[in-house]
C-alpha cells in the first residue's frame, strides 16, 4: 500500500510539472479558455502650448502626464511622464499600457513666465481584439496665461 501511494505522488508530481509547463488552461462548458497576461492599449496625448494674448508658439514648455487612480481619481504621485514642446509649440505623448482611463495633463513653463493649466483627459480605446484593446488619441491644446510682474 505504502509503494503505490508513493508512486502516485510521483506520478502526480510528474503529471503536473508537464501540465504547467505547456501552459494548461481551462474550458468549462465551452466558455473562453483561461489565458495569462494583461489587456493594453495605446494611447496618445498631443497638442500644441501657445501664448493666449499673441498665440505665439511657447517652446520648451513642460507637459506632464499622471495616470489618475481608477477608484479616487487622484494623480498617482508615480508613473508620470513629462514631454516639452518643440520651436512651434507641439508636443506628442505616446504611451503603451494597461489601466490608463483617465490622465490629468498639466502644462508649466520652466522659464516662468506663464502661470501653468491642466486638465483631465478620459481615454477610451476602441478597435482591439483579444488582450489588444485598442487605441485613443486625444488632443490637448494649451492658451497660457502670462504671470503679473
Amino acid at each position: 500500500m505504502k509503494r503505490s501511494s508513493k508512486w502516485l505522488k510521483v506520478f502526480n508530481g510528474l503529471l503536473s510539472s508537464v501540465l504547467a509547463l505547456l501552459g494548461y488552461s481551462c474550458n468549462v462548458l465551452g466558455e473562453t479558455p483561461d489565458e495569462y497576461g494583461t489587456p493594453y492599449a495605446r494611447y496618445e496625448v498631443k497638442g500644441k502650448v501657445t501664448d493666449k494674448e499673441s498665440q505665439a508658439a511657447v517652446e520648451g514648455a513642460r507637459v506632464i502626464v499622471k495616470p489618475l487612480d481608477y477608484e479616487t481619481g487622484i494623480a498617482s504621485p508615480y508613473n508620470n511622464d513629462t514631454v516639452y514642446t518643440d520651436k512651434d509649440g507641439n508636443y506628442l505623448y505616446q504611451k503603451e499600457g494597461g489601466g490608463l482611463e483617465r490622465l490629468r495633463v498639466v502644462c508649466e513653463d520652466p522659464s516662468d513666465t506663464y502661470k501653468a493649466d491642466s486638465t483631465q483627459v478620459s481615454m477610451n480605446p476602441k478597435g482591439g481584439d483579444g488582450w489588444y484593446q485598442g487605441s485613443d488619441s486625444q488632443i490637448v491644446d494649451f492658451e497660457l496665461d502670462k504671470k503679473e510682474p
